[in-house]
């Protein structure tokens, strides 16, 4: 529901608003305008008595003459309503403005970015994307760069990631308000999106074409490189997708547990374990996380045996304590025991389950997001790369 208040504010303003216009050479309509206000006036306080906001929103549009010095008060009127969702008189108050023909090209402009942002708030992505096209005919437009950043967020929300590529390509980056880094995060991202779409039709060789051209966005994608791995085993071609997942540590190690079933992939093809183990230690090192620790045991067990794994995990998790390092630990255990202490450990790493069960994976380092998979774009705050495996305890 509409403030009360706020209206009953701008009602008490319009004789200012008329005194405003009367000081600046409007005295020869001084007894129109007299009549006109107090008929005004008093028919929005009426229309607030009866719990009519509606009528008192397009009282106070009629009343107030749009000028330089009126612009504003309608502008933030307008702003108000979309920022306590209500779009539709928003749209109203917006439209009104674009209606009178004594604006100049600037306020002509605002009111259309302000129209336009109240589509966009309503979802009427059409509406709004003709509008913000619209200010972008204008070159020398102050509104611009931010109908650019507007089109991008219509066409991500879409999915049309060649538009969205086009208008990031657009913006001026000395003038963009995210620092230019983000921007090509963004521009790297869509890319990916039109990867995977090129993966999904079994188009190979445009898929490549846009994960190089994500990497010319942003060399340190991790994504894209995962992209190029998968598309180098599916030609067979394992090491040079281990090249590809090597990058991955150096530039964005959180996504390294991303990445190790296909590392193990490509090196068992290979033919190669002991160098799997090798290189899975080295990362466990460098980088350490509990499904590296889990990966390294379990390949211990196949190489090594049950003990000398059992006996790794056991010196590791009192240095770098973990619940999921404690599950592999139990499970390990039981295999290897017999009787009841096999049956205690399989009560334990069941408690363990439940547990861990409840437990979200991924959390948004943005907005505190969760969820059990990863969101390469955070499906709440819609930022790209803030999604990332908790860490802790119960995490990595």
């Amino acid at each position: 529901m509409v403030d009360h208040l706020l209206i009953i504010g701008l009602l008490l303003s319009f004789p200012l608003f008329w005194f405003a216009g009367y000081t600046r050479g409007k005295s020869k309509r001084l007894a129109n305008s007299e009549g006109d206000l107090a008929r005004h006036y008093f028919q929005g306080i009426n229309f607030l008595l009866n719990e009519q906001p509606d009528q008192a929103i397009d009282t106070f549009i009629r009343s107030v003459e749009v000028t330089p010095y009126t612009l504003e008060t309608h502008l933030a009127l307008g702003n108000l309503m979309r920022q306590r969702g209500e779009i539709e008189r928003a749209i109203r108050v917006h439209q009104n403005l674009l209606s009178r023909p004594n604006l100049n090209n600037d306020q002509s402009q605002q009111a259309h970015l302000e129209l336009g942002r109240d589509f966009l708030k309503a979802g009427l992505f059409d509406r709004a994307e003709r509008l913000f096209l619209e200010l972008l005919e204008d070159p020398g437009s102050d509104f611009r760069q931010v109908s650019l950043q507007h089109l991008v967020q219509i066409y991500r929300g879409e999915q049309e990631w060649e538009k969205a590529i086009r208008a990031a390509g657009m913006m001026d980056k000395k003038r963009f308000s995210r620092s230019v880094d983000k921007l090509n995060i963004e521009q790297a991202q869509f890319c990916c999106e039109l990867a995977e779409q090129a993966i999904d039709m079994c188009d190979l060789l445009q898929a490549r074409r846009h994960i190089k051209a994500a990497l010319k966005y942003n060399r340190n994608s991790a994504r894209a490189n995962i992209l190029w791995g998968r598309l180098e085993i599916h030609a067979s071609n394992s090491r040079e997708a281990l090249k590809r997942f090597s990058m991955i540590p150096r530039q964005q190690p959180e996504y390294l547990p991303e990445v190790l079933p296909l590392v193990r992939q490509c090196y068992e093809q290979l033919g190669d374990e002991s160098g799997l183990l090798v290189q899975l230690q080295s990362w466990l090192k460098a980088y350490p996380g509990t499904s590296l620790l889990q990966m390294v045991a379990d390949v211990m067990v196949k190489q090594c045996g049950e003990q000398q794994a059992t006996n790794f995990l056991m010196g590791y998790l009192r240095e770098h304590p973990s619940i999921r390092g404690l599950q592999t630990l139990l499970r390990i255990s039981a295999d290897r025991d017999a009787g009841a202490e096999q049956e205690q450990f399989h009560l334990l790493q069941g408690l363990l389950d439940s547990l861990l069960a409840r437990r979200s994976q991924y959390r948004c380092v943005q907005c505190g997001f969760s969820g059990a998979q990863l969101h390469w774009l955070c499906p709440q705050c819609l930022r790209w790369e803030t999604v990332q495996p908790v860490r802790g305890i119960d995490g990595e």
